[in-house]
């Protein structure tokens, strides 16, 4: 079964977080209660913490210093900095015998990112119920953006599109999208037909998108790997070009993203982006 406490998580032992922790004796998980909302631990019960641990990683905003803390985080996109880096607080904290939910004020754009975590009581499962909700007064046009942050060392495993998409096997079958600091002549990226790979070392900003039509993305680190699960919606239009996945790669951490498709939410409106996360021992 799934046992529920209260404590504290030690951030790279430079800064104590109060948390809410699921332990299922398989995995455990650790949510912050007084910012964010983050997930910023998430291992095997007898394990190490898969996620990155950035005390000290913060970025200046119009709303003041953007703290990252590291681990996974819940945004809206298209990125900007004047909606996208910003934390409301105080948060709220509901729970059930193995969920938790946590729901912060609107942020700056008026939107409400509420995130669920369910732990499966016998399995290294949680389900993560990413929910916008338009708290403002007009339509928004956004989409639910899920990113988890994880420490250097391993390897993401991006699946690629192997099926022809006409008869003939004549058009193209795949959609990238790269940013203005992407380098593909980078030798921790790795572009493989069947699957792509991003060694994940320490080096300068990189980052690669693109339309994922097996709806998972996956770490190896060590003995572990974490993998997300999603909807890849293939029949939807996504941000960034088209992409529902993408990976971004820098000195100090490598993040898994994944995004719903774009929707205009109308005042009072939700929608929801759902990942499955699972833990093995390779």
């Amino acid at each position: 079964m799934t046992h529920i406490s209260h404590g504290e998580m030690s951030l790279a032992g430079k800064r104590s977080l109060p948390c809410i922790w699921l332990d299922n004796t398989q995995v455990k998980l650790a949510i912050t209660t007084d910012y964010g909302p983050r997930a910023i631990w998430w291992g095997l019960s007898n394990g190490d913490n898969i996620l990155a641990e950035l005390p000290d990683a913060n970025v200046e905003t119009p709303f003041g210093h953007y703290h990252f803390l590291g681990g996974h985080r819940f945004w809206h996109a298209p990125e900007a900095l004047n909606r996208t880096y910003h934390d409301p607080q105080p948060l709220n904290v509901a729970n059930t015998a193995n969920s938790v939910t946590i729901t912060p004020p609107p942020d700056a754009s008026g939107i409400v990112r509420a995130l669920c975590f369910e732990m499966q009581a016998d399995a290294p499962i949680v389900t993560v119920t990413h929910t916008l909700t338009n708290a403002g007064l007009w339509p928004a046009t956004l989409a639910p953006w899920a990113l988890s942050m994880c420490k250097l060392g391993g390897t993401v495993l991006l699946p690629q599109a192997t099926a022809k998409a006409d008869a003939d096997g004549l058009l193209p079958n795949q959609r990238y999208s790269f940013w203005p600091y992407t380098n593909l002549t980078d030798g921790r990226i790795d572009l493989g037909r069947e699957m792509s790979r991003v060694h994940c070392k320490p080096g300068p900003p990189n980052k690669l998108g693109y339309r994922n039509v097996h709806g998972w993305i996956a770490y190896q680190l060590g003995e572990v790997q974490f993998t997300k699960r999603f909807d890849p919606r293939l029949d939807a239009d996504h941000p960034d070009f088209g992409c529902n996945t993408e990976c971004y790669c820098c000195e100090t951490f490598v993040e898994l993203e994944t995004l719903g498709p774009l929707r205009s939410l109308a005042p009072g409106a939700s929608v929801s982006h759902i990942e499955t996360w699972e833990l093995v021992k390779l």
